[in-house]
């Protein structure tokens, strides 16, 4: 019961596709950061991990206002 509360959770974070875009993009730069061992590159895919969140609750919050 936990787990599917979790699941819900995680896929209502996610489903903005420029957040999904967003994510995409920063985890195939933190395979390879991690592959080539560059913290620079770890340091920019957590950026535009936060960076999607932060779009995705900004949208949040203008369809709440347009109400």
């Amino acid at each position: 019961m936990c787990l599917e509360k979790l699941c819900n959770k995680c896929c209502e974070m996610h489903n903005s596709p420029i957040n999904c875009i967003l994510h995409l993009i920063a985890g195939i730069i933190l395979i390879y950061s991690l592959w080539i061992h560059s913290l620079k590159g770890i340091l920019i895919a957590i950026l535009i991990f936060i960076l999607g969140h932060i779009i995705q609750i900004a949208g949040k919050k203008t369809k709440r206002k347009k109400r």
